[in-house]
């Protein structure tokens, strides 16, 4: 995305949803470019966006006019370049449309709504324990009943009254691995941690109450729900660990114990910062060269009593008594603490962590069955039992798969060649399924001299679900829509395209699974095909980012990357323009900072004997590290304010300066003089560039004829 930013930069605000013509009116055209039309939704769009707050005024209309312009001049030139017919933009900008039409293929009231149960989830925090028995989603009826039976038998146990953590780790109790040691404690958990199912059965149940089993792709759970407390927002923290294990003699343990107590005590007692501290003695090789810096964390990212110590300091650069964890030692220092965002300050991650949630199934679920009764959608299950009968068991399996250079050179191109395209696309399409065998150029040589094209296709086909020949003859609907309709033919060769080696389950699941996806599929491809069309908003948002992509490609040819590249031409523009890039009055100078006036005293009387550099810090911060600072070099009154006025070399009076005395040993006064190539090589880079662009803009607004209608600019309100 950095490049939509840099064109954000360059034409304000081009990555974000637009207005469009108010109220399905009429969207008249507010100028031509080169003969092409511009509607007026989409200079409205733009302008809108980027004067959110500001009123309508003729005046600023015209000023951002002067801007649109510039930028459809840039677009007609790419388009006349034939830059938006090449395979990178293409490819480019339906990489873009594909993040774009997302947020338009859910049910969005529906998805607005989990956002809000997930906020209002995250205001809390649950410590709940629980008891899986594993089943695979894709289970046998009879391996899910055995499960729902063995869940409901060890939830009865529980409710009568046994310990739910004996029951976890006891025979035939969970099949979490990690029951055995924790017997099922899950620790403290908030909204989207846990997947979805799991997690509304743990808000929804009662402290020190036992949920109903609930299924997940990792099978049935019980969940005891153990305590409940507000959410205590995000933390981050720097800390000293020193490893230690209960394996380790005692000596050993007590040794690292004392340690750790020995640096806390240099730390509080101000002999050592923490970061010094952490670089010295911490043994986290991850964050001890950072002062012991850690990442920002909340609930159920550490280890327990870590976060509590870590969430208990009260003020930025607390320091906490040592503790122990599993891992060892740790000292914790306060860095930040962050409560919860309120909704629209979460509501981007919401968002982002909801679509790569099992909610986005159900928010898409939803989308899907509205579609079906929007969009017509009629299916003809009495046409499938033709289906069935075609397929064998061989569906379940999947060929070796050769490399498309090998099936190019060996049966596509030659020697063995098809008759007709029919055969080549089911043979394309056998390649692309990875189905075919790995036969040598000799065994093709071989079939072509005795078989038809029918018989080699087949042949050189493993594990093909059907007869292609016969399948020609299955026209009869399975399904229609607005978008099409869909025959016995296209799901055989749906199911086809998916074939893999999987367990084996009846012809008639797995037809009727394959006839299910594949009419989402279509509805979903037709729905997303017709999203410009059905939303005007996202039709003017791939129109921003299709001219966007156009602009910024062009704009780096003519102006950004050849201002770089054009070493001789940036060289030339320096000649020409040098007295733009002066510097000002320079002072070339050892400037002496000094605490107060006693020590400024101390430093002139040492540089009359010619003590210099370290030799005179040595001497004069002895007892006081902080007592001067000596800085070398050429300085302007910019930088230095207090250096103005001086105009010939030698050792300045006392300047009082922020409480301090600076004394100024000026070795030269250098007056103002052009800047070289290398010390303003950006800002002449960056002079360059305004200068090829205007050029650029003139030459377009000669070449490119625009007319603007005033009367439907000015009616933009």
């Amino acid at each position: 995305m950095q490049k939509l930013v840099i064109l954000a930069i360059v034409f304000g605000g081009l990555c974000t949803t637009g207005a469009f013509a108010q109220n399905g009116s009429a969207d008249p055209v507010i100028m031509t470019v080169d003969g092409q039309p511009v509607p007026r939704s989409e200079f409205e769009a733009i302008y809108k966006k980027n004067n959110k707050e500001a009123s309508v005024t003729k005046k600023d209309l015209d000023e951002y006019l002067d801007l649109f312009i510039n930028y459809k001049l840039k677009v007609r030139e790419a388009e006349a370049l034939g830059m938006d017919t090449i395979t990178k933009f293409r490819n480019e900008l339906d990489g873009y449309r594909k993040q774009l039409a997302r947020p338009y293929l859910i049910d969005r009231e529906l998805n607005e709504s989990l956002m809000h149960e997930a906020f209002d989830r995250m205001q809390e925090e649950v410590r709940a324990s629980h008891i899986l028995v594993q089943v695979a989603p894709d289970a046998t009826p009879e391996d899910t009943l055995a499960a729902w039976k063995k869940i409901n038998t060890l939830r009865s146990r529980v409710v009568k009254g046994e310990d739910f953590a004996s029951v976890a780790k006891g025979p035939g109790g969970s099949d979490d691995p990690s029951a055995a040691k924790n017997g099922g404690d899950l620790g403290w958990f908030s909204a989207l941690q846990m997947v979805y199912p799991f997690e509304s059965a743990a808000y929804n149940t009662k402290v020190g109450e036992v949920s109903q089993p609930v299924r997940t792709r990792f099978g049935y759970h019980i969940i005891k729900v153990v305590d409940r407390r507000p959410a205590r927002g995000q933390v981050r923290v720097a800390h000293i660990m020193m490893r230690s294990t209960e394996q380790e003699t005692p000596e050993k343990q007590a040794a690292v114990e004392q340690r750790i107590k020995e640096v806390h005590g240099q730390i509080t007692s101000g002999k050592m910062t923490f970061a010094e501290a952490a670089l010295k003695y911490s043994e986290d090789e991850s964050s001890n060269t950072k002062g012991g810096e850690l990442p920002m964390f909340g609930t159920g990212k550490m280890i327990e009593e870590f976060e509590d110590v870590a969430f208990g300091l009260k003020n930025v650069d607390d320091v906490s008594e040592p503790i122990k964890s599993r891992y060892g030692w740790h000292i914790i220092r306060l860095l930040e603490k962050q409560p919860l965002p309120n909704y629209d300050g979460a509501k981007t991650e919401l968002k982002n962590k909801i679509s790569r949630d099992s909610r986005a199934e159900i928010t898409q679920k939803v989308f899907l069955e509205r579609l079906r009764k929007d969009y017509g959608y009629t299916a003809y299950p009495q046409n499938l039992k033709a289906v069935y009968a075609m397929i064998d068991s061989s569906v379940f399996k999947k060929g070796t798969s050769v490399s498309d250079t090998l099936i190019r050179k060996n049966v596509v191109e030659g020697p063995f060649q098809l008759k007709g395209n029919k055969y080549r696309r089911e043979l394309i399409g056998a390649i692309s399924g990875g189905r075919m065998l790995s036969i040598k150029s000799k065994q093709y040589d071989e079939m072509t001299q005795t078989m038809d094209d029918t018989v080699v296709v087949r042949t050189i086909m493993e594990g093909w679900a059907y007869d292609p020949k016969k399948a020609e003859k299955l026209t009869k609907p399975v399904f229609m829509f607005k978008g099409g309709t869909y025959s016995q033919k296209d799901l055989l060769d749906y199911i086809g395209s998916k074939q893999r080696r999987e367990r084996v389950i009846p012809i008639k699941e797995l037809v009727d699974t394959r006839f299910a996806e594949m009419a989402d599929e279509r509805i979903m491809a037709y729905e997303d095909a017709n999203l410009e069309t059905k939303y005007s908003d996202f039709r003017l948002l791939m129109k921003e980012y299709r001219d966007g992509i156009l602009l910024f490609e062009l704009t780096d040819q003519k102006v950004w990357g050849k201002a770089v590249r054009d070493t001789a031409g940036l060289e030339a523009f320096y000649e020409a323009n040098k007295m733009d890039f002066m510097w000002e009055t320079r002072y070339d100078c050892d400037l002496y900072t000094c605490s107060d006036a006693a020590v400024a005293k101390q430093v002139r009387g040492l540089l009359k004997k010619g003590k210099r550099g370290d030799e005179l810090t040595a001497i004069v911060n002895k007892t006081d590290p902080l007592a001067l600072n000596i800085e070398s070099g050429l300085f302007t009154a910019d930088g230095k304010p207090y250096l103005k006025g001086i105009t010939k070399p030698g050792l300045s009076p006392d300047i009082q300066v922020d409480g301090g005395v600076v004394i100024a040993d000026v070795k030269g006064v250098r007056i103002p003089e052009p800047k070289t190539m290398d010390e303003a090589r950006g800002a002449i880079t960056a002079a360059y560039q305004d200068s090829l662009e205007k050029a650029w803009i003139a030459e377009l607004r000669a070449k490119y004829p625009v007319t603007v209608d005033q009367d439907v600019l000015y009616s933009i309100k």
